[in-house]
């Protein structure tokens, strides 16, 4: 009868333990590849593509200002589907655009296909660390500042 109850708790320590390494596994794979680009557009708005975005559920992929090499405010943002998105068009308010940006995934685990950034559409993370993708821009018809070198430290 004792082994009957420690089978039974076997059974439920691997119940309880499973979907929490399953949500880690998935969470690993979460990533973004953005390359510096020109954006395409002009001084109020512009589209900037994000190569390749790997979500782990529905999501978006943000970008984000720089704030002295820290993402800031979000300047424009895509919705992604779970697994991977090739090519995402992200626009962007050109107009408040610094020369270096963040692209920061999130989930979408509020109203769905509604961006409700800072909570609850939370950063997702891969490793514990969130998953984010600092890249430079450049623009023909718009003014692209470096917030550094307007205001060093």
């Amino acid at each position: 009868m004792k082994n009957y109850w420690l089978i039974i708790a076997a059974v439920f320590a691997a119940c309880c333990v499973g979907p929490a390494s399953a949500q880690t596994a998935a969470e690993a794979n979460a990533s973004i590849t953005v390359a510096d680009q020109e954006v395409v557009g002009n001084g109020v708005v512009g589209n900037i593509t994000v190569e390749k975005v790997v979500s782990d559920g529905p999501g978006w992929v943000a970008i984000h200002n720089n704030l002295f090499g820290h993402p800031g405010g979000v300047i424009g943002y895509a919705p992604v589907k779970d697994g991977e998105n090739t090519n995402v068009t992200v626009t962007v308010h050109t107009f408040v655009a610094l020369d270096t940006l963040f692209a920061v995934l999130h989930h979408d685990y509020g109203k769905e296909g509604v961006f409700e950034y800072p909570i609850p559409d939370v950063e997702q993370k891969t490793g514990g660390e969130i998953v984010i993708v600092p890249f430079n821009v450049t623009s023909k018809s718009a003014t692209l500042m470096n917030l550094t070198e307007l205001c060093p430290r």
